[in-house]
């Protein structure tokens, strides 16, 4: 391992000192960070208060601790690194359903907390917001295994510990935890020198070279291979490097449904999504059918493989993970030749010098298929339809508005799935959890996405059941004059959970909103527009009047009323998949 140090310049000069609160807002800021998002609380404040002293940095007060997390997760996805600042205890385990998702879904999150002062825990007294037990490591074993390195914060072990977990959070792109006592913020400690030196790992050069002799002249003799991806190529930066792999090998590129937004789906390299049995035929006969296929940070969970469907053959199948490998033999499939000590961007780079020139396999880009089946598609009817609006309707009007650049927040659910036969256009950031589904996620995720990159256009689909959730940040987004293009779709309940079981149970119905009043309420009156669509005809001219208002910087928020039990095409398999990997066939549960 060697460092090397970050593009940002550090302030302070050698030889002064600075309170142990300043120095971790310096680093962050160093780092890249320009808004903290979080909750105050009594054991909070003394740290906040330095955070407004600080150029350049913002506060960002949320509605609660885990609307605060989620905004946080939205932030570091464009950032690259986000904080959030809560209170001890109460404010601290509020988060920690968001801390759980960003550590599932690779995403680094500073989490700090500010705690009762050092002197009394030592004391072991009992203070509020705690069990009344005097023990204080509870709440730090609570998050322990959502986070890849945690520090209770002194004046001896600040600048050691600080500069060591912020490391650590961007290394392993996950969530780290700093608990600051109160009376630790203010003391004395020396200023940064120099900025934070990163652990940039490189491989043993031996591995690499032993992974090399073994991998290469599988790719260079296969008919047919294919490069499967998933979101953690995307967390680690290494999309280019896959494209250029691809390029240079001639190779088609998968990937998982959980990782999309990676690669652009106009590509010529780009075969299409892989999910077992629902993929795209094409997709799943080339990728089932290759001689090798190598997967890249690769994770198959029940939602990106339907239950488990995938088809890969073991000893067809090269794992390549971010530091190891696992080949498979066909001489013992279920016994893969290891290698470690590897960095997945070395080995990349590794194999598309050793591939390069290589004749462009025969495979048929998904952007060549789609205009296919535009080209074959009947014409739409004109004019005005009797029934009410559908998803089938709603999806591909929804798909006319995206334009590159765009950062689409995209709920679980139905929005996920509306789009899943959509292009997305070129440089478009598509911002979900496929893993951690956690529903409500994505209205405060599009609060930090709105701050990580204000230039760029925000849109977010979230269904009702999730927007009762985390509504309150909407308000945040109003107070703050953000102005994202909100999709509401009202489904009157949980319509993903109606197509796994109980599509008339009381359990799957939400209280009725009245949405239109929902942002006059939370808001300054005339601050957005809200608009309705419920009907086929409704659909283009309010669309183009919401993109309008948008452009002119208004926040636009548009409820979309649907049938209870209608959905895009493939939720209803999808509920299927769940259904049978969950629950027997002879249950009795009500089905849809």
């Amino acid at each position: 391992m060697r460092g090397i140090a970050v593009s940002h310049t550090c302030t302070k000069v050698q030889g002064k000192t600075v309170s142990v609160g300043e120095y971790l807002w310096l680093r962050l800021q160093e780092l890249g960070v320009r808004h903290v998002f979080g909750v105050p609380g009594d054991f909070n404040l003394g740290m906040l208060e330095q955070l407004l002293k600080q150029p350049g940095m913002s506060w960002v007060g949320c509605c609660n601790e885990l609307n605060a997390a989620y905004a946080a997760d939205g932030y570091a996805r464009l950032r690259g690194i986000a904080a959030l600042a809560t209170a001890y205890g109460v404010g601290e385990l509020s988060a920690v359903n968001g801390l759980a998702g960003a550590y599932a879904e690779r995403v680094p999150v500073v989490a700090i907390t500010g705690a009762p002062p050092l002197s009394h825990m030592q004391r072991r007294s009992w203070m509020h917001h705690t069990l009344g037990d005097g023990e204080y490591g509870n709440t730090l074993a609570s998050i322990a295994p959502f986070t890849v390195a945690r520090a209770v914060l002194t004046q001896a072990n600040a600048p050691m510990e600080i500069d060591r977990v912020l490391r650590t959070c961007l290394r392993e792109r996950r969530p780290v935890y700093l608990q600051l006592p109160t009376d630790v913020c203010f003391q004395q400690v020396p200023a940064p020198e120099a900025p934070l030196e990163r652990e940039e790992a490189v491989s043993d050069r031996s591995s690499l070279r032993a992974l090399l002799e073994e991998l290469v002249p599988r790719l260079r003799g296969a008919r047919r291979s294919v490069l499967l991806v998933d979101s953690d190529v995307q967390r680690f930066g290494l999309g280019a490097r896959v494209v250029a792999l691809a390029e240079s090998a001639g190779m088609p590129i998968a990937s998982l449904s959980s990782g999309r937004g990676l690669i652009d789906e106009a590509h010529e390299a780009f075969l299409g999504f892989y999910g077992g049995r629902l993929s795209d035929p094409s997709v799943r006969e080339w990728v089932d059918g290759a001689d090798c296929v190598v997967g890249l940070a690769t994770r198959f969970m029940d939602l990106n493989t339907h239950s488990f469907t995938q088809r890969l053959e073991p000893s067809r199948f090269v794992d390549l993970q971010p530091t190891t490998a696992a080949l498979g033999r066909a001489e013992a499939p279920w016994l893969p030749s290891l290698h470690s000590g590897l960095v997945l961007g070395e080995v990349l780079d590794a194999l598309r010098e050793a591939l390069g020139g290589q004749k462009r396999q025969d495979f048929v880009p998904r952007s060549l298929r789609l205009r296919a089946q535009v080209a074959t598609r009947p014409a739409a009817p004109v004019g005005r339809s009797e029934g009410p609006l559908t998803h089938a309707q709603l999806w591909p009007a929804l798909a006319t508005l995206l334009e590159s650049e765009d950062v689409l927040v995209v709920e679980a659910g139905s929005p996920m799935v509306g789009f899943a036969s959509t292009q997305l256009p070129r440089g478009v950031s598509w911002v979900a959890q496929p893993l951690w589904c956690s529903i409500g996620y994505t209205l405060p995720a599009v609060l930090g996405t709105s701050l990580a990159a204000p230039e760029r256009r925000q849109v977010l689909f979230i269904g009702d059941g999730s927007f009762l959730m985390t509504a309150q940040e909407l308000s945040t987004l109003l107070h703050l004059k953000l102005k994202p293009l909100v999709f509401l779709i009202n489904n009157a309940g949980y319509t993903v959970e109606r197509l796994i079981v109980g599509p008339e149970s009381a359990y799957n119905d939400i209280p009725k909103w009245n949405y239109p009043a929902v942002c006059d309420a939370l808001g300054a009156a005339g601050q957005s527009l809200t608009l309705l669509i419920e009907k086929p005809e409704q659909l283009a001219p309010v669309l183009a009047e919401a993109v309008r208002a948008q452009r002119d910087g208004r926040l636009v928020f548009v409820e979309v009323r649907l049938a209870p039990l209608d959905a895009p095409a493939g939720l209803a398999q999808l509920g299927a998949s769940v259904y049978s990997l969950s629950y027997r066939e002879d249950s009795g549960l009500p089905r849809f």
